[in-house]
């Protein structure tokens, strides 16, 4: 222990911005690793990494038995290996030949292309006789991966060897299949993995993060399938990780156009790909582990608005803890109600979390509810459709543009009714209650959080139980689809006129509930009795409720598996 009150006390001293020599920080951080036990170290060893990084000492190769990289960060700010100015770093893994290193963007797409004319020469080099082939020319946004494949099966017709163009053509493809993946926070890679077989065609493959939160994704455009597969960190790589996906689910993507688009859509938003992460700690794991994992959820959540004040976290989350309003919010949303949502950038989340929270709640509407739960749902829907309008994840949250829609006295439901007259004299009420809660998350906004800070509260808010049964979040298809079959499988009528036209058609048309008429939005939210049973709805189905994952760090259990 006195090991670590000697490192934790050179940690603190620099946090406190004191003058401490590299060889200072680093003999801390050494000591920790060597004296303390790793659950104990972990999290100071990793802040003292960070800072570290940021001076621009980083470990070589084999430092630490070379498994520094478990707990040294993946992104952070300072000197470049390369060009040796202080930029964004990102920590790139031991692959295809390379060490691990820190690079800035611009260095590391330098490198690509480095690699990338490498893969050139070898293109045109003579071809072994072997029966193998040589490597094929990925394009710039590929990365060079050794193609190696045996000779093509006499009766099969061999597939023609990509050509650059080609290549550009399936990274282009590929990214517009997983369009919704991105809007919906994840990182789409720079570079792709690729690969050739002369029976299966092209391959390309790379694992997307979104926070902690890993998807492996395999693309095979000559076979016409994209698969979302389950993440296994088979290096250790990513020790805070965990899969997204339990099960691999595979998605034809033969057809061009909007109709692959759509399908991937679809089944992203049936997996919870395209709504906020929830997960919570393994109850195996130590109880310094699930402090470190809620500490890190804080710092996701306020470093960014740090950055934006340029000031210490310290400093920034005593200011924040000091709004009293505020810091109900965060009591509330995001330390109870919402303790599992992942703390990313999610638009339709935020979306959602705008209407729950600066709309529906807060607010005089529930003083003056309307008259039925379907009306109050049109409404829902009608605020959601214009906040999803005016979300931007880089730009931000727009509550200037959403604050005069929702007060333009044209502003209507889908039928032609203003939505002022449907709160008839408390409008007035209404209006100026929210314009208030709009006003003041304006300025905290503009004033102490920054837009992503914002747009990480608005995620978390409107991922909570609160919003489960709204439309706008990704699974809205599948709730509404299990809720049918359900039904259906009951025994119970669908509601007119899809009584006549099928399940199918009442799915599709679910996809805009504000246009579908008021028996059958009513049939959806409460289902009528079938004899004894009454099959759930929207108020009551277990298919509203989130995909749950768990973080589980077996490398701090007693007895990793």
């Amino acid at each position: 222990m006195t090991e670590l009150a000697t490192a934790l006390g050179v940690l603190r001293r620099a946090e406190t911005g004191q003058s401490i020599a590299d060889n200072v920080l680093q003999a801390a951080h050494d000591l920790l690793y060597e004296q303390v036990p790793r659950h104990l170290g972990d999290s100071s060893m990793r802040r003292l990494a960070e800072l570290l990084v940021g001076r621009g000492v980083t470990p070589r190769p084999g430092d630490y038995e070379g498994q520094w990289w478990l707990w040294w960060p993946k992104s952070g700010q300072g000197p470049c290996r390369d060009c040796g100015k202080t930029r964004s770093l990102t920590r790139y893994s031991a692959r295809f030949g390379h060490e691990y290193r820190y690079l800035c963007a611009r260095c590391r797409s330098t490198e690509r292309q480095r690699i990338a004319d490498q893969a050139d020469r070898l293109r045109y080099m003579p071809v072994p006789q072997t029966g193998l082939h040589p490597a094929n020319t990925p394009a710039p946004a590929v990365s060079s991966h050794p193609i190696e494949t045996g000779p093509a099966n006499s009766t099969a017709v061999a597939v023609p060897r990509p050509s650059r163009r080609d290549w550009e053509t399936y990274t282009t493809r590929l990214e517009e299949l997983l369009a919704a993946l991105e809007w919906a926070g994840f990182d789409l890679p720079q570079e792709w993995d690729s690969d050739f077989d002369q029976q299966q065609g092209a391959l390309l493959f790379a694992t997307l993060c979104r926070g902690d939160g890993h998807v492996d994704v395999e693309y095979q455009p000559h076979q016409g399938t994209l698969a979302l597969e389950p993440f296994d960190d088979v290096t250790g790589e990513w020790p805070d990780s965990y899969s997204l996906l339990k099960n691999s689910i595979d998605i034809p993507v033969a057809v061009s156009g909007e109709q692959a688009v759509t399908a991937v859509e679809a089944a992203a938003g049936d997996a919870g790909l395209l709504d906020a992460t929830h997960v919570l700690v393994a109850d195996t794991a130590p109880p310094e582990a699930k402090q470190e994992f809620a500490l890190r959820r804080v710092r996701r959540i306020f470093q960014p608005a740090a950055n934006f004040r340029e000031l210490p976290l310290a400093d920034l989350l005593r200011e924040v803890t000091g709004i009293e309003w505020l810091s109900a919010y965060l009591d509330w949303v995001v330390g109870m109600d919402g303790r599992d949502v992942a703390p990313d950038i999610v638009p339709d989340a935020a979306a959602l979390g705008v209407a729950a929270w600066c709309w529906r709640n807060n607010t005089a509407v529930e003083d003056h509810h309307l008259d039925t739960d379907v009306l109050m749902a049109r409404v829902n829907i009608a605020v959601t459709r214009i906040t999803q309008q005016h979300i931007c994840p880089v730009e931000g949250i727009d509550w200037d543009s959403i604050k005069n829609a929702l007060m333009d006295p044209q502003w209507a439901l889908a039928d032609g009714t203003p939505v002022h007259r449907l709160f008839g004299p408390g409008w007035t009420e209404v209006a100026a209650t929210v314009t208030a809660e709009l006003d003041r998350w304006r300025q905290l906004d503009h004033e102490v959080l920054g837009p992503e800070t914002t747009l990480i509260l608005m995620s978390i808010g409107g991922s909570t139980s609160y919003t489960d049964s709204w439309w706008g979040q990704g699974r809205w298809r599948s709730i509404c689809r299990r809720i049918i079959n359900d039904a259906t499988t009951a025994g119970l009528p669908l509601p007119p006129p899809y009584d006549q036209h099928g399940p199918d058609a009442l799915l599709a048309d679910l996809d805009a509930p504000d246009h579908v008429p008021d028996p059958v939005l009513d049939w959806l939210i409460d289902p009528p009795r079938v004899g004894d049973h009454r099959p759930r709805g929207l108020r009551m189905h277990h298919a509203t409720r989130p995909h749950r994952h768990c973080w589980d760090p077996y490398w701090l259990s007693d007895n990793p598996s």
